[in-house]
């Protein structure tokens, strides 16, 4: 484990961290957990944000993740965590929709398009229509998404569900539950792979 790629991981207030960790795990690394408030540790090499909440008006965004952003340090944003990357970036807070699941029920399945030729899609090695789990009462729709990022994954009702900084930088988020990969579909598990491929330092 010493020579696992370290990734800070800032969980939402009050939610567990466990299973993000086991997801930085997934992908063959090394978990850092850092509270909301904490600064960017030192010796990691990329960082996770998530949680099952919505990231709403009220909160302060996560120090580390404003840190990695300006250090051009490689993000994935998971849920909570993709609309905290949206808002770090300038763009809005989600709101509430209906139809996409609960966090507090098992995930439900719904179709979603992915965009040929983007960062997620490109990592997940597919394209168009799949199906994968929901499970969050809030959304981005395509007027929240910061300028300078992609909308680059909707589900069929225009809710974005992905979103990425076009060029060099990888700085993804994702709506569907990446940390769990028993309830994705096969090769969305790459997402995890890749963030702590590009953490190695």
């Amino acid at each position: 484990m010493n020579s696992a790629a370290r990734v800070a991981l800032v969980v939402r207030a009050g939610e567990s961290a466990q299973e993000f960790s086991r997801a930085i795990e997934h992908g063959d690394g090394h978990a850092v957990i850092c509270d909301p408030d904490s600064s960017l540790p030192s010796d990691v090499g990329g960082l996770m944000v998530g949680g099952v909440g919505a990231f709403l008006e009220s909160e302060t965004l996560p120090r580390a993740l404003v840190q990695a952003i300006g250090a051009g340090i490689p993000v994935l944003g998971v849920g909570w965590g993709m609309h905290a990357l949206n808002v770090a970036l300038g763009g809005k807070p989600p709101v509430r929709i209906d139809g996409h699941g609960d966090p507090e029920d098992e995930p439900v399945k719904h179709p979603l398009f992915l965009s040929p030729g983007c960062k997620v899609s490109y990592t997940i090695a597919g394209s168009g229509w799949v199906t994968v789990p929901s499970a969050h009462t809030h959304g981005l729709m395509p007027g929240h998404i910061a300028d300078g990022l992609l909308a680059s994954v909707y589900a069929e009702d225009q809710v974005v569900e992905a979103i990425e900084m076009p060029g060099h930088e990888w700085l993804v988020g994702v709506q569907w539950p990446a940390h769990r990969p028993e309830y994705t579909p096969k090769g969305f598990d790459s997402l995890l792979l890749a963030l702590v491929e590009r953490s190695q330092r």
